[in-house]
């Protein structure tokens, strides 16, 4: 089976930590791309060896990305350190009271073997969104385009490996993002699509809400009597 690889937009670092696990059972890829938006703590790591937790989250049009911290990415750390605990437990300590950790030239040689990364912002999320629709009349979600236009941009600067497939993985339908595909594509020729029915009904649909104080006791009285 040849080798392919793969574009994975990611945030908490678990849909790409799957494909790791699966290369090393024998699946044959070749590369992982770590696709951010500007919430790139991941993309900081993987191009400088910094891994510093913002103070806050920026809001952007692909809000399932917007983190602070990756929460699996101490267990590919851990794999990087050759599996030592206790050396996990180190990092892991000095980066609960600092907010930072700064990789070793060799530990950032040996995480860079495995992943690459890429970032993008708005402008080139939306500029993905509207070449894809305009090139292959597929209209991407936000996130979808992360993986697309950061795989786009390595191919670009000649960092993809030459002649092997690239699968960006998509995250969801269009359609739950409509407002930013809407400013990518323009809403007119957003109004021409077709909202898949299950969607649509949800406009029509009552919605049920209860409002509790922010009291975990009320809360956990309220799933309790509701089960």
């Amino acid at each position: 089976m040849e080798p392919i690889s793969f574009s994975v937009p990611t945030g908490n670092f678990g849909d790409i930590l799957a494909g790791y696990y699966a290369k090393r059972m024998g699946l044959p890829v070749d590369q992982l791309v770590v696709a951010t938006n500007e919430n790139d703590i991941l993309h900081k790591f993987f191009s400088k060896g910094e891994y510093f937790r913002p103070q806050m989250v920026t809001p952007t049009i692909s809000p399932s990305m917007d983190i602070c911290v990756s929460s699996n990415f101490e267990r590919f750390l851990y794999h990087m350190n050759d599996n030592d605990t206790s050396k996990m437990n180190e990092i892991m300590k000095g980066f609960e009271e600092t907010l930072k950790l700064k990789a070793s030239d060799e530990l950032l040689l040996r995480c860079q073997s495995q992943m690459l990364s890429e970032r993008l912002t708005g402008e080139e999320i939306n500029k993905t969104i509207a070449e894809n629709f305009k090139t292959h009349g597929y209209l991407l979600d936000p996130h979808s385009a992360i993986g697309v236009g950061a795989a786009t941009k390595l191919e670009r600067d000649g960092k993809l490996h030459e002649g092997v497939p690239m699968v960006c993985l998509a995250c969801a339908h269009w359609g739950k993002f409509s407002e930013a595909v809407g400013a990518a594509i323009g809403e007119a020729k957003l109004k021409e699509l077709h909202f898949p029915d299950e969607l649509e009904a949800l406009k029509t649909m009552e919605t049920r809400k209860v409002i509790l104080p922010a009291v975990e006791e009320k809360i956990k009285d309220h799933v309790l009597n509701t089960i």
